[in-house]
Parts: C-alpha cells; structure tokens; sequence
C-alpha cells in the first residue's frame, strides 16, 4: 500500500463543504468518486482542512492509501479526468506510509478578501466594503491575536473541537487595489473562526471603538462582530 499526498483547488460556490454528507454534493465526495474511477480502489480520502459550504481552496491537501502501480504524475492525470470542472488536482506526489493530510499538519494559511469597489464580475468571490475603512485600526486589532491564545469567542457554541486554544502564527491584511486580503496562519482553526474575526476586524475598521484584547478574553461569541459569508473565504495553503 502506498500514500499519496494531493494539492486540490476548488470553487466551493456549489459545494456543501469538504466533508462527505449523503444526497448533497461535496469536495470530498467527489475526489473519492475521481480516486475510485481512476483506481478502481475505495479509499479512505484525509483532508487537511473541513471547509464549509461556499468556501474555496488555493492549496488544500488531501492524503490516500492505495495499491496502485501508477505514478504520482499519471494519477494526477487520470484523477483530474474524472473530476468536475470546478474540482482540480493541482499536483500529486508519493508521502511516507502512515501520513495524513489533516494530523501531520503544522499550520493553515486562510485568506478572506475583501473587494473596496462595486463588481460584477467578482461579487461571488470576495466581499464587497464601500465604507471608508481605519486600516491602522484593523492592524493594530490583528497584532492582539498573535500567539496561542484562546479563541472561544470567534467559534460557535456547536464546535467540539478538543481545545478552543490555537496558535496564532500570523495576522495581517495585505493590500492590493482595490482588494483587501485578511491573512490568517495558526495550527489549527475553529469553525467559523476565520470568518468571524473577519466581521470583528471590519467593524473596527468601520469606527467601531472596539478593543480586540477585551473582545478576545470574554471568550464570548456575542462579542464578536458579524460572521462574514463564506465566499469571500480561501484556504491557501498548508504547511507539513
């Protein structure tokens, strides 16, 4: 049996998520479907991140086990053969037995995009903000997040993660006009987090006299600001 290790992007427009779910289509449902066609093997697909409904990927990682005797390149191939337009495996490469996609990783790298003018073109990919914003503000809000802190009030009362500490490893925003990009690295990331810090930071850059210090310690999620939509939302990248 060999492991693979698989880089993927997809649109999410149309997905409810990564996660497999019966009678509705999803990221990993497909890949597995790809996987068996090219293979014709059932295996068990690991992905490094469960992104929800809407929400894209640059770099997502997804590891397999599997007795086939094609190389990485030629799966790459037949996998994206099988794939749907708005699935693609952007490279395929042979891991050491026993690695996995999701409990191997060491960071997380999420991008949420904002877009300061009005588009028709992207309007269902990044997040429109007319508002004047104090991008001072944001930065100075974002600096509070860095380092292993507990994140509870940016996560919803429904997340059963282990521990509601993470490991904040970078937070800042990088301008591009007219986009806007929130960058966020940590270990691991709660559900909804990325999009709620999102809605927290905006609201100070809108004039909110907010202290992200106090927001942080309440560890209450009423605390936060709104959480965003999830189509302004990419995971970018993982780092083994």
């Amino acid at each position: 049996m060999r492991t693979f290790k698989l880089i993927i992007e997809y649109d999410g427009t149309d997905f409810h998520g990564w996660q497999i779910q019966p009678r509705v289509r999803t990221v990993q449902g497909e890949l597995s479907r790809a996987i068996h066609h090219a293979t014709c093997e059932r295996s068990t697909i690991t992905g490094a991140g469960r992104t929800d409904a809407g929400v894209h990927a640059v770099g997502q990682v997804a590891s397999f086990g599997s007795g086939t005797a094609m190389s990485p390149a030629v799966l790459q191939r037949a996998v994206n053969g099988w794939l749907p337009r708005d699935v693609r495996v952007r490279s395929v490469e042979e891991a050491p037995s026993g690695f996995s996609a999701r409990f191997d990783a060491k960071s997380r790298t999420y991008h949420y995009i904002f877009i300061r003018r009005p588009t028709a073109l992207w309007r269902n990919h990044y997040h429109l903000v007319t508002a004047d914003l104090d991008i001072r503000a944001m930065r100075s809000a974002l600096g509070e997040l860095i380092g292993e802190k507990d994140f509870t009030t940016f996560t919803t009362a429904d997340d059963r993660s282990r521990t509601k500490r993470c490991d904040m490893k970078r937070a800042e925003l990088v301008e591009t006009p007219p986009l806007l990009a929130l960058c966020l690295t940590a270990d691991h990331f709660l559900h909804h987090m990325v999009r709620a810090i999102a809605g927290t930071v905006l609201e100070i850059g809108r004039g909110k006299p907010w202290n992200m210090a106090d927001i942080l310690a309440a560890r209450d999620f009423s605390r936060a600001g709104q959480t965003l939509p999830p189509y302004a939302l990419y995971l970018m990248s993982v780092r083994y």
